[in-house]
């Protein structure tokens, strides 16, 4: 029936695992949990889960990344149904696991669900990111796939699989929405939550940078035409203006840093950010 899928990487996904077989149990199907170690060094301790009934912890020494370790993970499976959950993750709803199960009837989708965030304002260094999920990225996922949490039928992944070409960081999970969307298969959204963990500002901006030049090198390969970012890109080439952004990216990158670190981080900024930066890195394009 159902394979619940783990990627980990230097985190704890003792909680995690066992809110899972906990609401697993109670559905009373047949069921696998499978979590991986993706070349990490910090454990966490997480040798506890090798208690549970119908969990298999792999470490695995070799890092994959983030692509190969699900297309890993996909074919170590044994049911016809794949759930990936991303480690770093919290369960609130005592209903996740019963939510996807009932919409395996939509067994030509590929089903994904809500990411969620702290209700409480967390500490200055982390506040970049609690904004930007929940005024952008929440809103942005109900139209645009996203591999925190999804449910696939097996025989549909192993058919596309996720791209182990893309080695770098950040839109993985694009080309692999893309790539399904073009063979005619549907995306089913459903409010379905899951709490995703917080990332350091320094950090997130570090990685917004890093999945903009993986986007940029993807776009010489792939038709990224639906990317809404790919999408406003062109418009600037069009109307001549990708020097202009470029020259005030760089006249105000300190202070855009400046806001996105301060504790009233603005998203308009960040916005301008990410299109200045993509201009800069596809300046001679």
């Amino acid at each position: 029936m159902l394979s619940i899928l783990v990627p980990c990487y230097n985190f704890s996904i003792n909680k995690l695992v066992q809110s899972i077989h906990t609401q697993t149990e109670i559905e009373k199907i047949n069921y696998e949990i499978i979590c991986v170690e993706d070349g990490s060094n910090k454990f966490f301790t997480n040798n506890k889960i090798k208690k549970f009934k119908n969990v298999k912890y792999i470490i695995n020494k070799e890092n994959f990344g983030r692509s190969k370790i699900r297309n890993f993970l996909a074919k170590k499976a044994k049911y016809n149904w794949l759930l990936f959950i991303d480690c770093d993750s919290t369960i609130e709803n005592k209903y996740f696991i019963k939510n996807y199960l009932n919409n395996t009837k939509f067994d030509q989708f590929i089903i994904y669900g809500k990411t969620t965030y702290q209700k409480e304002k967390p500490k200055k260094n982390k506040i970049l990111h609690w904004t930007y999920g929940r005024e952008i990225e929440a809103k942005r996922k109900k139209k645009t796939f996203s591999s925190h949490h999804f449910l696939i039928q097996k025989k549909i992944f192993c058919k596309f699989k996720f791209n182990e070409k893309i080695k770098k960081y950040g839109h993985e999970d694009t080309i692999f929405w893309l790539k399904l969307k073009q063979k005619n298969y549907k995306f089913k959204y459903i409010e379905n939550s899951l709490m995703n963990r917080l990332e350091n500002s320094k950090i997130f901006i570090k990685k917004t940078n890093e999945a903009l030049n993986n986007l940029y090198q993807l776009s010489k390969t792939h038709d990224l035409s639906e990317i809404s970012l790919i999408k406003f890109h062109r418009i600037i080439k069009m109307f001549l203006l990708k020097n202009f952004i470029v020259f005030i990216f760089k006249s105000m990158k300190s202070n855009l840093i400046k806001n996105l670190l301060s504790k009233n981080p603005n998203m308009l900024l960040f916005q301008f950010y990410k299109i200045g930066y993509y201009c800069k890195i596809t300046k001679s394009n």
